[in-house]
């Protein structure tokens, strides 16, 4: 009887083994539009860490189906860290915009005319009425030496093409590629950098 109870728990441990396991699919948030090109101001800026309110910052991609209720999917991961993809993402914006003489991110030594600060307040796949949509939310705001000299709002609902997690992926693309030529126009026709 010994053996026997062996035998099926060695089957039933087998038979676990042959499960089949998905590979995980990992992510990228990246703009890949060109975007407009400045005249460049004789200033530099300092590109802060992005602030993400604590869930979406994880390499988890959230979706929401019901309202309060999020959920995570279990093969679709972020590459990076969001905060590291968007910081990325700022930097490039602003580099190839030539906008700015100088475009610093935080660790530099460099001293800076500016610092933008950006907090993320919305990343997640949203369901509504058979359809899906990115959701990205974000506030940057505009200082120097601590002082703030203003603030924008950037809020975008892009539909996605397909229900997938890599549909929303590249809606969330979209978005952000929306949000960088919004910045940019906010900052160039702003007075405080003339």
């Amino acid at each position: 009887m010994k053996y026997f109870l062996l035998i099926i728990f060695l089957l039933a441990l087998s038979g676990c083994s042959f499960k089949e396991v998905k590979p995980t699919s990992h992510y990228t948030l990246e703009v890949k539009k060109s975007l407009p090109v400045y005249e460049t101001q004789a200033k530099n800026i300092l590109i802060t860490k992005p602030i993400l309110n604590a869930p979406y910052n994880s390499k988890n991609i959230f979706f929401t189906q019901k309202p309060y209720v999020f959920e995570q999917y279990a093969v679709n991961k972020w590459i990076e860290l969001p905060q590291l993809m968007i910081e990325n993402m700022l930097y490039e914006t602003l580099q190839n915009s030539y906008l700015f003489e100088n475009v610093a991110l935080e660790n530099s030594k460099t001293t800076s005319d500016y610092t933008l600060q950006s907090h993320v307040t919305k990343l997640f796949h949203a369901y509504k009425a058979s359809h899906s949509f990115a959701l990205v939310s974000i506030k940057f705001t505009l200082s120097n030496k601590n002082k703030t000299l203003d603030i924008f709002y950037a809020k975008k609902e892009i539909l996605c093409e397909e229900n997938t997690p890599y549909g929303f992926v590249k809606a969330s693309n979209k978005a952000f590629e929306e949000i960088s030529i919004e910045l940019l126009e906010h900052l160039e026709k702003s007075s405080l950098l003339k």
